[in-house]
């Protein structure tokens, strides 16, 4: 059986899927307040069993989205992936739109955090421009009107015209790894998934000692 894993855990839903011969054999949608480090490993274990633990290929999506949620998609393949002695890929969750045609350039909005949005363009597996940042929705809006092709969200409080709201789909995922060549499977497995950062990590100096704190003997 010639099998193909999806994970995704982009968003506050992560969703796990098995394509075989074309067809959707396994496919679950599980819900998290915080992260999806408990509730991963229930739907992989019925993933597994519905391909009897041979996948041929496991695709993970590496965002953006929330952080810590993607981190822990992706360890759970590399995991697996270890295990398994199975091959695995990385493709940008925001290339997997359930509603997104695979062979039209769209772009796609999101919370760039920190009061700010992102903009990229996908057609396919890749990101062809972006993600690019704007401080306000306003930059933004102005980049819209000169865009012709179709704009979607993952962000359900974005409420901006022109702008279909849709999500991340480990079943497409799993379609679109399906459809590439050797060469492009080759091409993605020699750099191991990571997560897509919008930013540089926010690091907080540590303070300074106060003078009243006493000094250790050495």
């Amino acid at each position: 059986m010639n099998a193909i894993l999806a994970i995704d855990t982009s968003t506050k839903e992560g969703r796990v899927s098995v394509l075989s011969e074309n067809n959707i054999i396994f496919n679950e949608v599980f819900t998290s307040e915080r992260s999806h480090n408990a509730q991963i490993f229930a739907p992989l274990e019925e993933a597994l069993m519905s391909c009897n633990h041979a996948p041929s290929l496991i695709v993970v999506g590496t965002g953006p989205g929330s952080y810590t949620g993607i981190r822990i998609g992706i360890a759970a393949g590399l995991g697996l992936s270890m295990a398994l002695e199975v091959p695995i890929i990385g493709i940008p969750s925001i290339c997997a739109a359930e509603s997104m045609d695979q062979n039209q350039t769209c772009h796609v909005i999101g919370d760039a955090r920190r009061g700010s949005l992102y903009i990229a363009a996908v057609k396919g597996h890749q990101i062809i421009s972006g993600p690019e940042l704007f401080e306000t929705v306003e930059t933004l809006y102005e980049k819209f009107e000169i865009k012709k092709e179709k704009i979607f969200s993952f962000d359900e409080n974005l409420s901006l015209p022109e702008i279909e709201k849709t999500n991340p789909s480990a079943q497409k995922l799993a379609r679109i790894a399906a459809e590439l060549s050797d060469k492009e499977i080759n091409e993605l497995r020699s750099v191991p998934p990571e997560p897509m950062y919008l930013r540089a990590p926010f690091i907080t100096q540590p303070k300074k000692l106060g003078k009243n704190v006493p000094k250790l003997d050495s």
